[in-house]
């Protein structure tokens, strides 16, 4: 072979070589867990204890926010509790001694106070027989009778009520006003504690809209977590490639701005279409359908990777 059939062989395998397809890709692009932390109510930021890229535990402080209000709300329902504790404990307890014996006086006294007016009646009935009294003052002396036997039952009444004690149904009423008082406490003191917004996982800080002094809206989100310790990657499937994917398998994954390939496990795929519905389709259209997958990249140097960064499923 001469110079020129050297030169011509060598030409066809660099076209050959130019022509020969890539490997099927899915493209998609890597992803962190982002957890939003919302303020409680409209109320001053007070404390940022973060900085955006910082790395923060779990159970780290990052943004305090005013809790006057509910601190007050607090102690008010603090003191209804400790009086409802108090009058449940009075009922328990029921009427002192003391409040018994003075009732078992005004009994005695209103006793005796009978038995003098009876003696009254059958003195002016006595005097009446001989006509030394008139029937008016008889009348009169029957009249106070009656008054002083109704004191008497009044005494005896309010004596057997305090030593029966406090009713079943006073006590549960204070029972459950103090339950309920209790339930409430509990709840205001769960409702401070969101004041001190903190850290649910581990993560790195990725966005702090507001700033101290700020008064942000209630539910407004005021700082944003990329949580875990690794990226995961988002892709779509091409179609003819859906049902050779198994969860748990490790792929390879290239990532934009890396020489080299990434492990990575598959995390789930979609079982329907990421768009249009395959039913809806013809046959030959159906390849061109996407399914959604996630993949947890799983090596330790993953960590580094931005979110956002495109990133490419090899389908082998």
């Amino acid at each position: 072979m001469g110079y020129r059939g050297k030169l011509l062989f060598l030409g066809l395998l660099l076209v050959l070589s130019g022509c020969r397809e890539s490997p099927p890709q899915a493209l998609g692009t890597l992803e962190w867990d982002r957890l939003n932390s919302r303020t409680p109510a409209g109320e001053l930021i007070t404390e940022l204890a973060v900085r955006e890229g910082s790395r923060v535990a779990a159970g780290s402080v990052l943004v305090r926010i005013d809790d006057r209000k509910i601190s007050q709300q607090l102690a008010e329902i603090q003191a209804r509790l400790e009086q409802a504790g108090w009058r449940l404990k009075e009922l328990e307890n029921g009427p002192r001694p003391q409040e018994i014996t003075r009732a078992r006086a005004r009994v005695s006294a209103a006793r005796a106070a009978l038995e003098f007016r009876r003696t009254l009646v059958v003195r002016q009935q006595e005097l009446l027989a001989t006509a030394a009294s008139s029937r008016q003052k008889l009348d009169l002396a029957e009249n106070n009778a009656i008054q002083a036997r109704n004191e008497l039952t009044v005494a005896e009444q309010e004596l057997a009520l305090l030593q029966a004690g406090t009713r079943i149904e006073q006590l549960e009423q204070a029972r459950a006003r103090e339950s309920e008082l209790r339930a409430h406490l509990a709840y205001l003191k769960l409702l401070r504690e969101e004041y001190t917004i903190r850290a649910s996982r581990a993560g790195l800080v990725d966005s702090l809209p507001f700033k101290a002094g700020d008064r942000p809206p209630a539910q407004a989100v005021v700082c944003t977590l990329l949580a875990g310790k690794q990226p995961w990657a988002r892709v779509y499937v091409p179609e003819p490639f859906r049902s050779r994917l198994r969860p748990g398998a490790t792929y390879s994954l290239l990532i934009d701005g890396r020489d080299r390939a990434f492990k990575a496990r598959l995390r789930s795929i979609s079982s329907e279409a990421a768009f249009t519905p395959y039913f809806a389709l013809s046959e030959q259209d159906r390849a061109r359908l996407s399914y959604l997958a996630q993949l947890d990249l799983i090596e330790e140097d993953a960590e580094s990777l931005s979110a956002g960064t495109p990133v490419q499923l090899i389908l082998e």
